[in-house]
């Protein structure tokens, strides 16, 4: 049991190792009025913001009505990462290479050729309800307001990288706020892996024939896996045997190229984002535990959304408060909306929800005009859209380039291969509605009750679940998102045919998408898993297999009775620094190493060093090496064991498929095989623990041989990161930071949250910093990094609601003016 130690050291909560419980003895203000009318919130529009900096630099804004409110949101948000916005707002309209040059230009086609034009967004914001919309221009007009000012006095309120790489910002309307939004969320919902597996079913048929290669696939992605573990663990139905699609679409031969072609498109496509800082690399935890499960009888709420580590970082921290209406937390660079955090009522988070709602369409094409489809018996013309960049060139100048893209009625055309007369376009189930979802979550920000936040969910169309827990005791989790009622002939991971006849057959109502709301079981947890079991995603289905991630959570759920926020903490630790395969694999390890344990010495030796180790890769005594030397063993094992079963069988394929087969959440498959469970073929050309075995002595030989005869010399150093690595290779976001911490698994920030009856209480930390302007001369702000080392060392500062305990934290104070005529 890990010894807890909270240390009040100017407001800091200082957590050594695992974490610490909210101050209980915090005083707290009554909260705001909630019944305070919306017309005497306009009757009071004196333009005047009161902005409180805490000792991290988080600004905290009280306004007198919401639209003051948002837009000195917008204005502070300049104020602090400017250079950051700019970066999203040209990486997302796909103007970069106006600014970088050609390195850039293929992405800004990409964005263009699967965005929209200015006209499209504009029509969107028109639909939206006037507060809204009226919202998001303020936001927008406040990011505006603070680029005029920097104008005026560029070398002190411009950041470095302005003048380093010699341009100014650009005024910011409403259509840029939405489209930053449309353009960075969409990518969390894109998928081209129908694509990849009809590449690995052609690659495997080549080799096997068609009969071996179709059981093959379906063992390497399954339709649905009954054993995978779900969110919603109390559900009545059960869950369907792991077949197979009763029928498969026929393959064009000319999707492998597609394939190719699309893949290395998209690699592009990521090392260029990751360059200017838009956050690519998703995942993200989030729970929530009732009253029944909780030690203090509240809701409580861990958030950890997984966005990557740059400096500046993705997240941005801020308290928003006006007459009915107090919020704090953090959500993504650029976007009007808080993500994960807390108002009065209750706290909420999100992660990816990875369902299936982006289909590749294959297009049979005209032999006499690649530009025109078949759909409905017909010939039709692609729609066409030519698109204008200006490039710079190496002398300073820039050059005009025209591109064509087109569409068909499924979407964006991705591929078209004239030889074999197809093309492949892509469609997203939300498209056109992305404002309706911009929409409700801010409708969700402005809830008061779980009504009105279940409300707000179901108007929400892309892919994602949400968590809620309230002051009452009520939690919630919702798998939001529209999903396709797809045509039962087509195999959905795979490329449906475009010829109208396979068509989506309308979309699922809200209420059959999973959700449950105070279950049973106390609590809800997700790593990105399976929401309920029979929820398939088609495609990406080896997602959600029997090993996976969230069993991390579930167990330390589930060995603990009740819960206090510090017990969110220590699970929270445990899945950042654990080895995955540990879950199923270490005990198979250890099962079999016991049952030869008469035929070699070193079999005993490494049962009873893998018994002892916790599981983790931690360097808890910072000597720059992980503490237990096992898991260097252990590593060296897994390694041979996978290639074991699959190299043989696949062979060159095996880098094809082993992103599947030793995918991140997990190696379902590799564990059916070594656990002797039922698949379509029969993968290992030995018995399995022949396999465990034959690992296990080359892991221990190659230990012996290279480091030593005891686990103490098998010890390795650790893995690091840096928090804007990715940006310090080309054109950054922002200067990055070089401090090198060790590798955690972990939420790019993390809220800790008890919904007390007063007011939420808690912790938090959002790494590196608040403040990204970078001075002329290259001086950092005081707050750039500041939380990093909290954030190293497994501390937290206090999270801060109420104004009393905002004004004791203060750094800074002052009035800011949002309205011309003050």
């Amino acid at each position: 049991m890990r010894k807890f130690v909270c240390l009040a050291i100017a407001g800091l909560m200082v957590l050594p190792v695992m974490g610490v419980q909210a101050n209980d003895s915090s005083s707290f203000s009554r909260p705001h009025q909630e019944d305070r009318h919306e017309a005497a919130e306009k009757s009071e529009r004196v333009g005047e913001v009161e902005v409180i900096r805490d000792e991290y630099g988080v600004p905290h804004l009280y306004a007198k009505n919401k639209e003051d409110l948002y837009k000195a949101y917008g204005y502070v948000m300049a104020k602090d990462r400017l250079f950051q916005l700019e970066m999203f707002k040209r990486g997302n309209e796909g103007t970069a290479s106006e600014i970088f040059g050609d390195e850039y230009f293929f992405r800004d086609q990409q964005s263009r050729r699967d965005g929209y034009t200015d006209a499209e967004v504009k029509d969107m914001i028109a639909d939206l309800e006037p507060k809204t919309r009226e919202i998001i221009e303020q936001f927008a007009d406040g990011i505006t307001m603070y680029i005029q000012e920097a104008l005026q006095a560029p070398d002190e309120k411009l950041s470095k990288e302005f003048h380093d790489y010699n341009f100014s910002p650009e005024d910011w309307t409403a259509v840029d706020v939405v489209r930053v939004y449309m353009a960075s969320m969409t990518y969390f919902m894109d998928s081209h892996q129908e694509l990849t597996n009809a590449e690995i079913l052609k690659a495997l048929e080549n080799e096997y024939g068609k009969e071996q290669a179709k059981k093959m696939f379906d063992d390497l992605i399954w339709e649905n896996d009954p054993k995978a573990p779900t969110s919603i663990q109390d559900s009545k139905e059960n869950a369907e045997n792991n077949g197979t699609y009763s029928s498969m679409q026929e393959i064009s031969s000319g999707v492998i190229s597609a394939a190719e072609d699309v893949g290395k498109e998209r690699k592009d496509f990521v090392e260029s984002s990751e360059k200017l800082g838009l956050p690519l690399k998703i995942g993200s935890n989030a729970a929530i535990v009732s009253p029944d499960k909780s030690a203090t009888d509240n809701a409580v709420l861990f958030s950890g959304p997984q966005v990557g580590f740059v400096a500046p970082g993705f997240l941005y921290e801020v308290g928003l408060h006006a007459p009915g209406f107090d919020m704090e937390g953090s959500g993504f660079i650029g976007y009007p909306f808080i993500m994960f955090g807390a108002n009065n009522f209750f706290a909420f988070s999100s992660t990816a929800g990875y369902g299936n709602v982006t289909d590749i369409f294959e297009e049979q094409l005209n032999p006499e005009n690649p530009h025109q489809y078949r759909y409905n018996g017909k010939w039709r013309d692609m729609e066409k859209r030519t698109e204008t960049f200006y490039v710079q060139k190496d002398n300073g100048e820039k050059k005009k380039v025209e591109e064509s893209f087109y569409r068909t009625v499924h979407g964006p055309v991705v591929s078209i291969d004239e030889e074999n007369n197809v093309a492949y376009s892509k469609s997203y189930s939300f498209r056109g509605t992305e404002t309706q979802s911009i929409e409700a979550f801010m409708k969700a920000n402005w809830a008061k009750n779980i009504h009105q936040f279940e409300e707000a969910a179901s108007q929400f169309t892309m892919s994602l679940n949400w968590y809620y827990a309230d002051k009452r005791g009520n939690i919630g989790y919702y798998h939001v998102g529209k999903y396709p009622k797809r045509n039962d002939e087509i195999d959905p991971r795979f490329p449906t045919p475009g010829t109208g006849d396979y068509e989506w057959e309308g979309f699922l109502p809200f209420h059959e998408n999973p959700q449950v709301v105070n279950p049973d079981s106390g609590y809800v947890v997700n790593w990105n898993n399976k929401p309920s079991k029979n929820w398939t995603n088609g495609e990406l289905s080896f997602n959600w297999g029997q090993d996976n991630r969230v069993q991390q959570f579930i167990k330390g759920m589930e060995t603990r009775d009740e819960v206090k926020l510090e017990d969110l903490n220590e699970i929270n630790y445990t899945a950042s620094f654990a080895q995955l395969r540990t879950h199923y694999f270490k005990p198979l390890l250890i099962e079999t190493l016991e049952n030869h344990e008469d035929e070699q010495e070193h079999y005993s030796y490494l049962k009873e060093e893998l018994e002892k180790w916790n599981n983790l890769e931690e360097d808890v005594n910072k000597d720059g090496e992980y503490d237990a030397g096992i898991a260097t063993f252990f590593n060296e094992w897994w390694e041979l064991v996978h290639d074991k079963i699959f190299e043989d069988e696949l062979g060159h394929m095996n880098e094809l498929t082993k992103e599947i087969t030793d995918h991140r959440y997990g190696a379902t498959l590799a564990y059916k095989v070594l656990n002797e469970e039922e698949t379509n073929v029969d993968w290992a050309d030995k018995d399995p623990e022949q396999i465990i075995l034959e690992s296990a002595d080359q892991a221990f030989d190659k230990m012996q041989q290279e480091k030593g005869s005891t686990v103490e010399d098998w010890r390795s150093s650790i893995r690091t990161m840096t928090f804007g690595e990715e940006s310090l290779i080309g054109i950054p976001h922002g200067l990055g930071d070089e401090t090198p911490i060790i590798s955690m698994n972990r939420g790019s920030e993390n809220h800790y949250i008890e919904m007390k009856p007063r007011a939420p209480q808690g912790y938090n930390v959002t790494p590196p910093g608040q403040i990204g302007f970078v001075k002329k001369d290259g001086t950092l702000s005081q707050h750039y990094n500041d939380q990093l080392e909290l954030y190293e060392n497994w501390e937290f500062k206090k999270y801060l609601f109420n104004r009393k305990d905002i004004k004791k934290a203060a750094s800074t104070t002052e009035k800011i003016y949002v309205r011309p005529e003050n």
